[in-house]
């Protein structure tokens, strides 16, 4: 029969720490919006009240009652639940994983279910919504030294976090595709972009477009079949513009007086999309701007009937600035965030010195960027890049200490 010690023993050489935690606990947010400092009171507003005249022309404002107060406002509710695991192996390898579930309720929000019948000249503010966000969190480190010239430090993070309305008290849609509920927060949504048009009588014979289109203009989805494009054809597209997965990973190395660092840094499941003057034209366009050279080497054209970009008009069109999935873009990226070399002279060289140490160092920052998006940095919020970007810096220095 083996006995605990010598069961216990090898592992012990192998698994260095073991820990499993959990916790769950209720806590409270103040800070719950809405732009309603003492929404226990009833407040009046300035409203347009009674109009005049043989044609009800000449309307004539008052005072009349504004959000009504909420005696029962209250803080924000979140049952927060987290599961994980901390694992070291050889006394090398360190790797911490956590599961973490939230829901969230009492949400102040402003009520969208009340019928018109009610009376009230605006929706009252009440705690409804609820949200729900999960995902997981993991972090992994390995450092070793190797003998007396090698050393290794190599360190990673990933996060995966997905949120889902679960209720905001707005009316049903019309239509089951555009129910925001079970949806992430700030869900995207647009048209099913089809190509582009490319006969008149191609756009005589489908349904009814946005504007008058014209050849080169896009072409959409009619998605309830009533033979018109509108807003009852906006159904949920890509994803949102925060981020689901976020991560990082570099390493410190080290070779008897040289060392070498860096870190790479990403994000994915995020999209955006991109338009605006320098990429679909307006009348503004032709006194501030132009068009991205990117547009005017890739617009429609006869002899382009699979071009990158719609038409070109002078003063744009209304059918192709539309969000879409032509127009939306996958803004994940990875990027060499940082970077640095550096050379330390010999201890016996910087004691000839009077210095106790010397080194030498070649440093850059936003080195690399790698993503399906060109056009500009995928990390600037803004759908046609007239955003300062984030600046490649590079250094070259020198650290000595007497």
């Amino acid at each position: 029969m083996i006995s605990n010690e010598a069961f216990w023993e090898p592992i012990s050489h192998i698994v260095s720490v073991l820990k499993f935690k959990g916790s769950y606990g209720i806590i409270g947010n103040d800070q719950i919006g809405g732009n309603r400092r003492f929404a226990f009171n009833s407040e009046m507003a300035d409203v347009n009240g009674y109009t005049f005249g043989t044609t009800g022309g000449n309307p004539i404002s008052g005072i009349g009652t504004g959000y009504p107060g909420n005696p029962y406002v209250s803080w924000e509710e979140a049952k927060k639940m987290n599961i994980g695991v901390e694992l070291e192996l050889y006394n090398s390898l360190k790797l911490n994983v956590d599961y973490f579930h939230e829901r969230r309720s009492g949400i102040f929000i402003e009520r969208g279910a009340v019928p018109s019948v009610v009376g009230v000249n605006v929706n009252p503010y009440l705690n409804l919504g609820e949200m729900e966000n999960k995902g997981v969190d993991a972090s992994l480190e390995y450092y070793k030294t190797i003998n007396k010239d090698w050393n290794i430090s190599v360190r990673g993070n990933f996060t995966y976090n997905r949120n889902k309305k679960l209720y905001d008290d707005q009316p049903s849609a019309n239509y089951p595709y555009k129910d925001v509920i079970g949806k992430p927060w700030n869900q995207q949504f647009g048209y099913i972009a089809l190509g582009y048009f490319r006969t008149e009588s191609e756009i005589q014979n489908s349904p009814k477009q946005i504007g008058n289109p014209r050849v080169g203009d896009l072409k959409y989805k009619d998605i309830n079949g009533d033979g018109i494009v509108d807003t009852d054809d906006y159904v949920a597209i890509g994803r949102t513009a925060i981020p689901e997965i976020n991560y990082g990973f570099g390493a410190n190395i080290s070779y008897k007086d040289f060392d070498v660092a860096f870190f790479f840094q990403g994000i994915g499941n995020v999209t955006g999309f991109i338009g605006g003057e320098t990429i679909d034209m307006s009348d503004t366009n032709q006194l501030f701007s132009n068009v991205y050279q990117d547009v005017a080497l890739n617009y429609w054209r006869p002899d382009r009937p699979n071009a990158k970009y719609p038409r070109l008009a002078i003063s744009g069109s209304e059918n192709n600035k539309a969000p879409s999935t032509h127009n939306q873009v996958d803004k994940s990226f990875m990027r060499l965030k940082s970077a640095e070399i550096g050379y330390t002279l010999p201890k016996e060289v910087c004691h000839k010195m009077g210095i106790s140490l010397v080194r030498f160092y070649v440093s850059g920052t936003n080195l690399l960027t790698f993503s399906k998006f060109k056009l500009w940095d995928p990390e600037i919020d803004n759908s046609q890049g007239s955003s300062y970007p984030n600046m490649r810096v590079f250094n070259i220095g020198l650290n000595f200490n007497f």
